[in-house]
């Protein structure tokens, strides 16, 4: 009888876990690693083929190495984020510098995920009201940081997580969608 509360205990944990992450399968991956040309930088998303554009220079260039520290943390390469938060370090007037320091200086990829919270933050901050076109997508995990949950940004609408990387690549949600689909 004990062996069957214990599995009928285990199994219910597994479906809680499973209904607070989203099990959708993710199929393919977007390299985001493209020149930046004009002051309307576009990257071309996965599932719309909408252009996302900013309206100035800068707010571009943030997202673009913003999406390099992201697309690291999903991978799990600590090298590739501190490469992608020292380019974000050199753009003028960039109001996340604390946390990129943090994520350009550690080399530990659970400090840099937990430096990832605030750069999300300050990003959002000056992408919401620069998109002129296409989409930014603002997710969430309610399993990071113990419960906590954590947000970053995406360009594309697919759950690629940098809080947890291959280990629940695609648990999350979009919670809100910034510019034009």
């Amino acid at each position: 009888m004990k062996k069957f509360r214990v599995v009928g205990t285990s199994l219910m944990l597994a479906m809680i876990l499973a209904a607070s992450c989203n099990s959708k399968k993710q199929e393919g991956t977007h390299e985001h690693d493209h020149a930046m040309e004009t002051s309307e930088q576009a990257s071309k998303s996965v599932e719309s083929g909408a252009i996302l554009a900013f309206k100035d220079d800068e707010s571009a260039k943030v997202f673009h190495h913003y999406l390099t520290v992201k697309n690291a943390l999903v991978e799990g390469d600590a090298a590739a984020a501190s490469e992608g938060a020292k380019k974000l370090l050199a753009v003028d007037g960039f109001q996340g510098q604390e946390a990129a320091k943090k994520i350009e200086a550690a080399s530990d990829i659970a400090v840099q995920r937990d430096a990832f919270v605030a750069l999300s933050a300050s990003v959002e901050q000056l992408v919401a009201s620069q998109v002129s076109s296409g989409a930014v997508y603002k997710q969430y995990c309610p399993m990071a940081f113990e419960g906590k949950g954590g947000y970053w940004l995406s360009d594309q609408e697919a759950i690629r997580n940098p809080y947890y990387g291959d280990k629940m690549l695609t648990c999350g949600r979009v919670d809100k969608v910034m510019g034009e689909l």
